[in-house]
């Protein structure tokens, strides 16, 4: 480590970090002694409080240990700490310079990295699994709106253009009036520089009305978040969460789906009280409301937070296992191999083991079937016939015996790596990342990846070959045989339309052929019609001829996105999560005029 180097360097770390508990927060400190000093909270105030000490004492740590530092906590030795006055959270945020506006950032603009912009701090809500439900962090403070442009404007000017996407760090995107105006300003950019082609942000709880009219100005490139964690009201008073109701999240999907924009929900595995019916039940009802995505998460017991005290873990026999957080790793100059490790709930009072790992298999389902909007046309027509999704879902769970031997092996695969990625115990997770043929593993993918994300990747890329079994239970789902004609061509117009947008998205050859189809429904203008809509009102003239092709523009950044993140399911499935929604990626279908 550097302090074999120079013994005299500080060494400081700041951040939601830190547990709640007194008594856990000394020991965390006292357990990493690496750490000389630790910064409460929003950093700026403390850390200049610290550089004072360091000019004051000349460097010396001993010297700069020896007296309370304010807003910092650091050991003056293996037994005691001392723990400086409690520093308030800046109001006026332009206090602070900008990083960008004064050139520091400009050498991370190299092509590989994707900017990242905060315009407010704190968030409102108290939700026990995040670091911001603290009542420390509740109140919301802003740059202005003038310093946001600014930045805004800088990055467009120095970002590359093989980088697309811009991140937006703010707790509840969209939520706030002023937020309509960096929409506005962002869309300007849009228009003006091509950037961002694609944004992320986590998007606010409330006030949908105005996030959507604030969204629509950015064409697309950010989804609309309708996250509820969970739809159970025990499970939601036992994490303080209160959500929309699912009406409205039906509503918004559907006015979004008009438009042609994207939106997702949230969900998290593992909560207080919950069981793995009540998750398998919020899973339906939102697939049921017609959302673009579902994104399920772990529950992580992070430092900081209601839910990782000792009180809460007891309340709601919370149990947990150790795993690395994806692609969370790097070796050091002299060797050192550095890895994070996150610990997350796999049981608890009303949750097995082997219901985790139960639900885990319907997220990847959702992950690989729905979310990659590979299927979307048979979803609309599986929810105009009053079927639950998840059930086509389960069915394509449940009869693998008449599926490709490649979809069991993925199934199966999921399971393993799924089991595998746990460890009971943080250090033996730890000492075995230390061994230089298992930090190879990392390196190479084998380990330490997000396995939704990758598999789901996988599926992108085995469609053709899994469409045959899909297509099967899509027809058992909807007793095909009982069909007529007309509508037995309406499903077939589908499973066309949906094999054509995927053909061969990655290859580096994907433009020497586009695919081409006779059709006698007309499915992308059903696609952006209400979910009630039936598709025998789009039925063409005559049959019609259509090809699937990409724009030039998707083309480019398909290209640039392999080039920076690999052919890799690995790099595939960071790509997806960057673009926030797969239409980007998938082909678009043109009439063939005769």
């Amino acid at each position: 480590s550097i302090k074999k180097i120079s013994p005299n360097t500080v060494t400081v770390m700041g951040g939601p970090n830190i547990p709640l508990e007194d008594k856990d927060r000394s020991e965390f400190i006292l357990k990493n002694p690496l750490i000389d000093f630790y910064s409460y909270l929003e950093g700026e105030d403390a850390f200049c409080y610290l550089i004072e000490k360091v000019f004051e004492h000349k460097g010396n740590i001993q010297k700069m240990k020896s007296s309370p530092i304010n807003g910092i906590v650091h050991r003056i030795d293996e037994k005691n700490l001392l723990k400086g006055t409690f520093l308030a959270r800046r109001k006026t945020l332009d206090e602070i310079p900008s990083p960008y506006l004064t050139g520091f950032m400009d050498k991370f603009f190299d092509g590989n990295l994707g900017p990242m912009i905060e315009t407010n701090r704190g968030c409102p809500f108290t939700c026990t699994f995040c670091h911001e439900g603290h009542s420390l962090i509740t109140k919301v403070h802003y740059y202005s709106l003038d310093r946001v442009h600014d930045e805004l404007d800088y990055i467009a000017s120095k970002v590359p253009s093989n980088v697309s996407h811009l991140t937006i760090t703010d707790s509840n995107f969209g939520m706030y009036e002023r937020d309509y105006e960096i929409c506005e300003h962002i869309s300007r950019l849009q228009k003006d520089k091509n950037y961002p082609r694609y944004t992320r942000a986590s998007t606010g709880k409330n006030r949908k009305d105005r996030i959507s009219k604030a969204f629509r100005l950015l064409n697309g490139s950010l989804q609309f978040g309708l996250s509820v964690q969970s739809v159970d009201l025990e499970v939601l008073e036992n994490i303080k969460r209160k959500n929309i109701k699912l009406d409205v999240i039906t509503g918004l999907a559907e006015e979004y789906a008009k438009l042609g924009l994207p939106s997702n929900t949230e969900l998290i595995v593992g909560l207080p009280g919950e069981s793995l019916k009540s998750h398998i039940q919020s899973l339906s009802n939102l697939l049921e409301s017609g959302v673009d995505a579902i994104i399920a998460y772990n529950l992580m017991l992070l430092n900081g937070t209601e839910i990782n005290t000792k009180a809460t873990r007891d309340k709601y026999g919370l149990k947990s296992h150790f795993r690395i957080i994806p692609r969370d790793f790097g070796k050091l100059d002299d060797g050192t191999i550095s890895v994070e490790i996150e610990e997350i709930v796999t049981s608890s009072s009303t949750m097995t083991f082997n219901d985790y790992i139960e639900a885990r298999v319907y997220h990847l389902l959702i992950q690989s079937i729905y979310n990659n909007e590979l299927f979307n046309p048979f979803f609309k027509m599986i929810r105009q016939k009053e079927i639950p999704i998840i059930n086509f879902l389960s069915k394509i769970k449940d009869n693998t015996d008449k599926a490709p031997e490649s979809f069991k092996k993925f199934l199966n695969s999921f399971k393993n790596d799924t089991k595998g990625e746990l460890w009971n115990s943080y250090d033996k997770l730890f000492n075995y990342t230390q061994k230089e043929e298992n930090y190879k593993k990392l390196c190479e993918g084998k380990m330490g990846h997000n396995l939704l994300q990758t598999y789901g990747a996988t599926a992108t890329k085995m469609f053709a070959e899994w469409n045959s079994y899909v297509f099967a239970m899509f027809k058992e789902v909807l007793n095909y045989e009982a069909l007529d004609k007309e509508k037995q061509a309406m499903v077939n117009d589908i499973n066309n339309y949906c094999l054509n947008r995927v053909h061969n998205i990655w290859g580096e050859d994907r433009c020497k052929y586009n695919p081409h189809s006779e059709f006698s429904y007309n499915i992308s203008e059903w696609m952006r019609t209400s979910r009630i809509e039936n598709l025998n009102k789009f039925k063409f003239l005559k049959p019609t001829k259509i090809e699937f092709k990409f724009t030039p523009q998707q083309n480019k950044d398909i290209n640039d996105w392999l080039k920076r993140y690999g052919h890799t399911p690995t790099g595939i499935g960071r790509i997806l999560v960057k673009i926030n929604s797969a239409s980007w990626v998938l082909r678009q279908p043109h009439v063939i005029v005769n």
